[in-house]
């Protein structure tokens, strides 16, 4: 059971360092995921031994190189972002939005690509690598409605689904609903439920057994998408059937480069 318990704690731990905090010390570990000093020290040698974590001067640490091999062996075995990158582009191209390509990743929604839109007034969207909640997005309902009844059931066990704005579903009842509207529909929007005045709508992607692997979005300002609702619909909808066919005719996709912007004071999040 100890030896659970500590992997239990390994994905906290690493979940600790990010971008705005890329090292931690010891006590401060501790005290962010509630353990003894020796058992933070411990967990963090254990991930210092294994690669994932790097010891730096004065008892401070970092995410270690192996982090590195691991993301090219995930690129080598997944072929999902490669072949969406030229899809969400082309989207972008057409219709000036905001796109996102998104996988669920222990139960958030986690950006794997994106590219910004060229409208003068446009939404900035997550950051790729951002970890959001899954049911106050599109593309979380969309990674939602494709788990099997009992995943589902233990996803909503003792949540709290946080109210981001007034539209914001918090109800798991009024979720399961959304999620089933979404499941007949093939796609799920997020009508201002993560920001107030931005819409999104997202569509799955699924590989060559059928199962749903990520879902591609858009994020709208509200002005633009209410009156191009279903234009916008059925453009995602059919960039996502285009990811899903070079997803299983792929065996072997060539790597991307990661694109991303700085974060500016336009609309943000939501997809």
């Amino acid at each position: 059971m100890a030896t659970l318990q500590t992997v239990q704690k390994i994905g906290p731990v690493l979940d600790l360092f990010t971008a705005a905090q890329p090292e931690w010390g010891v006590s401060e570990v501790a005290a962010a995921i509630d353990v003894p000093r020796s058992s933070a020290h411990a967990l963090l040698s254990s991930l210092v031994d294994t690669g994932l974590l790097q010891c730096r001067t004065r008892g401070r640490y970092r995410i270690g190189w192996r982090v590195i091999e691991l993301g090219e062996t995930l690129r080598g075995t997944v072929d999902v972002r490669s072949c969406a990158a030229p899809v969400i582009e082309n989207l972008v191209e057409r219709y000036g939005e905001t796109s996102h390509l998104a996988v669920m990743e222990r139960w958030h929604v986690l950006y794997v690509d994106k590219v910004v839109g060229t409208h003068n007034i446009t939404v900035q969207g997550a950051r790729v690598g951002a970890r959001l909640e899954a049911h106050c997005t599109a593309v979380g309902k969309v990674l939602l409605a494709s788990l099997e009844e009992n995943e589902l059931h233990r996803y909503l066990a003792g949540r709290q689904l946080r109210r981001h704005t007034p539209s914001t579903i918090t109800n798991a009842g009024a979720l399961l609903d959304a999620l089933s509207v979404a499941r007949s529909a093939g796609h799920a929007y997020d009508l201002g439920e993560a920001v107030s005045e931005v819409h999104c709508v997202a569509a799955p992607v699924r590989d060559d057994m059928g199962s749903v692997v990520a879902a591609v979005s858009m994020s709208i300002p509200v002005s633009r998408f209410v009156p191009r609702r279903v234009e916008f619909t059925r453009a995602v909808m059919a960039a996502a059937r285009d990811v899903s066919h070079a997803v299983a005719n792929t065996n072997h996709a060539t790597p991307t480069t990661t694109r991303d912007v700085p974060e500016s004071g336009r609309p943000a999040l939501a997809s």
